[in-house]
């Protein structure tokens, strides 16, 4: 004769309803990942944070954190990794590490600085994207405390990692005296220095990974 409580559960229906109870069977209780599990913040945070990330990567790659222009034309630019300058009689580009220009031999502090700690966001970003992933998709009732906090501490530092860097960028690069212009041709607008798209994109990246953060924290206070 079939039982008559339901699959999985172990009751005594003779009990109080206030003394049943429900014994779950290893089939029920088997931890199940999905995207059902996670909140609308959460998915929303996932989705902002790998944004973050790849906009960390364009900027951090491309060696456009600062130009300069000249009778209309960009003269210099340079990024975290690599300077360029154009030579005007030839019309052509020459690339190189910062001190290959430089009239000092050697990096500053505050470059390698940069450098560190770009290195140190992309070192970050990749488990920062998987253990935020992992944290949606996990059932919340059996997440392990810690992994919860080392999950907010990785989200915040993304946030904090490019913030850091444009503010040591913008505070150590010498700007108009990096390539100084003899004259500045007032018909060809002439820009000895100007921050360029990498640097816009760091601080997006910051501003957009402090949102994930927050969405992060206002799911986890709403459920608490």
């Amino acid at each position: 004769m079939a039982s008559s409580n339901p699959r999985g559960y172990a009751v005594d229906p003779k009990l109080p309803k206030a003394q049943r109870s429900y014994a779950f069977n290893d089939e029920e209780t088997k931890l199940s990942f999905s995207c059902g599990n996670g909140s609308l913040f959460l998915k929303l945070s996932s989705f902002l944070l790998f944004f973050s990330g790849l906009l960390q990567l364009i900027a951090i790659a491309a060696p456009y954190w600062a130009a300069g222009w000249r009778r209309s034309k960009m003269s210099w630019h340079e990024g975290v990794w690599m300077t360029c300058q154009r030579e005007e009689m030839e019309n052509k580009w020459i690339c190189g590490a910062y001190d290959y220009f430089s009239s000092r031999p050697g990096v500053p502090v505050w470059y390698d600085a940069v450098q560190a700690m770009g290195l140190m966001s992309i070192v970050i970003f990749l488990p920062a994207v998987l253990l935020n992933v992992f944290y949606t998709m996990h059932p919340k009732g059996t997440m392990y405390k810690g992994l919860l906090w080392f999950n907010f501490a990785l989200t915040l530092a993304t946030a904090l990692l490019p913030l850091t860097m444009v503010i040591v960028f913008a505070a150590g690069h010498p700007g108009r005296y990096r390539f100084p212009i003899p004259y500045l041709d007032e018909d060809h607008d002439d820009d000895p220095f100007e921050f360029h798209f990498s640097f816009a994109f760091e601080i997006i990246a910051s501003f957009v990974s402090l949102c994930a953060f927050i969405l992060e924290i206002m799911d986890f206070t709403k459920n608490k």
